[in-house]
């Protein structure tokens, strides 16, 4: 299996991978530096080839960036070369029975997803979060530590919703919105526009 990222993002996603048993061939892809290993253990390579290379031997590839953009250019150019995007589920999630969606989203340890919520694709619900009943997330949309979407919110594709903020009911925010962290969201957000504050204004 292959993580595209070998940055901080991908230091919690491999302890998760180490408790689930999945790091077997496990190697990283990092074009930026020249390391040659990830946590002194675990092979990095730095070139489309090789990726390439590897997918002919292994296709599955998991998302090691936190980004929404990065995300996306890797999710496109990894299928692209070849590849099969899977997710990882950490420990300590409490999953309703109706929740749908998650299944092409990475959630980390310890998040919420409450009933009749749909979370898009390459979504990234990190450690603590909380999805709440009703609550839509479109595609490649981050949403961090500690965040709290409450029911009936609909959020995007390609957002970022930042640490410890929450978003009122039924609010509804645009495509490519940044939710400062520790903001309250108490009205609606159009697209393409960054929002901070208690309440959240957009600057």
């Amino acid at each position: 299996m292959l993580v595209a990222g070998a940055g901080g993002h991908a230091f919690e996603l491999l302890d998760i991978l180490i408790s689930e048993g999945k790091t077997e061939n496990l190697v990283f892809f990092d074009e930026i530096n020249s390391g040659q290993v990830f946590q002194d253990r675990y092979p990095i390579i730095h070139s489309e080839e090789e990726v390439k290379a590897h997918f002919e031997k292994d296709p599955f590839f998991i998302l090691g960036t936190g980004n929404p953009q990065v995300r996306h250019q890797f999710y496109k150019r990894f299928t692209a070369l070849g590849g099969k995007l899977i997710s990882v589920k950490g420990k300590g999630v409490a999953f309703s029975n109706f929740s749908s969606g998650a299944e092409e989203a990475d959630i980390f340890n310890l998040c919420f997803i409450g009933a009749n919520t749909q979370i898009g694709k390459g979504c990234l619900i990190n450690t603590g979060a909380q999805i709440h009943h009703e609550v839509q997330i479109g595609d490649f949309t981050e949403v961090n530590p500690g965040a709290v979407l409450l029911g009936k919110v609909q959020v995007g594709s390609f957002c970022s919703i930042g640490a410890n903020a929450t978003i009122l009911p039924k609010v509804k925010i645009g495509d490519h919105v940044v939710v400062g962290a520790g903001s309250v969201v108490t009205q609606d957000v159009p697209s393409e526009v960054t929002i901070v504050g208690v309440p959240g204004k957009i600057l």
